[in-house]
């Protein structure tokens, strides 16, 4: 009889893990990576959650993100929460939120305290969504200060509430950073005119240590309020601008990809798409994670990256991605509701974090620098030597 229970019990227990997936594998319940070498790069994403600053930005729909005795004051942001909030329940919290200069220090506390717990000092590269401007991404970076980020960079899209992409690095800024447009093909009129202002893709190269030039291009697809053929787009854009960069670059593609566990498993936009570009992360690696967001109890990746051929074990770039050390960061108490899903940001308390778990891993180098970057200051001398070399008069034989 014994026996009989036991048997029951493993196929039970089989069962469940069936049908709940990913979700029962929250087995790691604190940062075991081992310290950061020297010779590896650390990259993260993270989407923070509606990071605004407290001011009316011109062109931004950001009336939900200013105090709420602004909106007492003003008639004009009054209306404009109702008239750019299709939902009664969206123009109450739009005149409700109270976003001030207090609540956005909260915040960013909050933030820092979760980004710098990486790595001790933060990671290397973080590739940011949902901030909205160069204010607030300027007053992270202050708040970031132990993490050293000497790049900085922000670049406003279309998107009608002011949620951009942004990107902070240790590393030198290699180029001007680049906000591509997506080529999209609505099935309709209303359909093109929304995907026109939906976000684009930030393209940022910095210097590694060793000298080569590492591009992380930063992603927010659109949300799954939005018909699944836009995310696919997107994404088939995403494989091109990777490949355009050619086999032996080095490229970091990730963020917010908005692609639920029930949207892959119809769609496999990650398995049939974006495995095009390179590896995809939870799929070659983050065995134990349960996913980037929870929704009503379910678990998916939101947040993915992809890795270049260069990058990987047969690749031919100076650093490799390694797999072990991809990790959806969930360790931090304050970002902790349950001690397991996303503690979002709560305008009353001014605790939590945002609705997100950030994405990681690390780059480890293998070579030398095989195309180092050429700094701009050594470019000029070498061209003001040529000036002078070709105006030098002849020696006379």
């Amino acid at each position: 009889m014994k026996k009989n229970t036991l048997l029951m019990n493993l196929i039970l227990s089989l069962v469940l893990a069936l049908l709940t997936g990913c979700a029962v594998s929250f087995s790691k319940k604190q940062w075991d990576l081992p310290p950061k070498a020297d010779d590896e790069v650390s990259v993260m994403s993270f989407n923070v959650e509606n990071l605004f600053d407290t001011v009316k930005t011109a062109g931004h729909n950001d009336e939900t993100y200013l105090s709420v005795a602004s909106k007492k004051k003003d008639a004009k942001l009054r209306s404009a929460c109702v008239a750019n909030n299709d939902s009664t329940y969206r123009q109450n919290e739009c005149l409700s939120t109270d976003w001030d200069d207090h609540a956005l220090e909260k915040k960013l506390e909050n933030l820092s305290k979760v980004i710098l717990d990486v790595d001790g000092k933060g990671p290397d590269n973080l590739m940011i969504m949902e901030i909205e401007s160069d204010v607030v991404l300027k007053q992270l970076n202050q708040a970031l200060a132990p993490a050293k980020y000497i790049t900085e960079v922000i670049i406003d899209g279309p998107d009608k509430r002011g949620i951009n992409l942004a990107f902070l690095s240790r590393f030198p800024l290699v180029g001007k950073p680049v906000l591509h447009p997506i080529p999209w093909k609505g099935k309709n009129e209303n359909d093109q005119k929304w995907m026109e202002s939906s976000r684009r893709i930030l393209e940022v190269t910095v210097k590694a240590p060793n000298g080569d030039p590492i591009t992380f291009l930063a992603a927010h697809f659109p949300s799954q309020a939005n018909p699944t053929y836009w995310r696919e787009q997107i994404a088939n854009f995403a494989v091109e601008l990777i490949k355009a960069k050619g086999p032996n670059a080095m490229v970091v593609f990730g963020g917010d990809l908005n692609i639920s566990a029930e949207e892959e498993s119809s769609a496999h936009i990650f398995r049939d798409i974006l495995s095009k570009g390179g590896a995809v992360s939870h799929l070659v690696g983050c065995k134990d994670c349960p996913g980037s967001h929870n929704y009503r109890g379910g678990w998916s990746f939101l947040d993915a990256h992809v890795y270049s051929p260069a990058l990987l074990a047969d690749g031919t770039g100076s650093y490799q991605m390694l797999p072990q050390t991809i990790d959806v960061i969930r360790y931090n108490p304050l970002h902790l509701k349950k001690g397991k899903y996303p503690k979002r940001w709560d305008y009353d308390n001014y605790t939590g974090v945002a609705d997100h778990f950030p994405l990681y891993v690390r780059l480890k180098q293998r070579s030398p620098a095989k195309t180092p970057v050429v700094d701009e200051a050594a470019k000029v001398d070498k061209k003001d030597a040529a000036k002078k070399k070709k105006a030098a008069p002849a020696k006379k034989k």
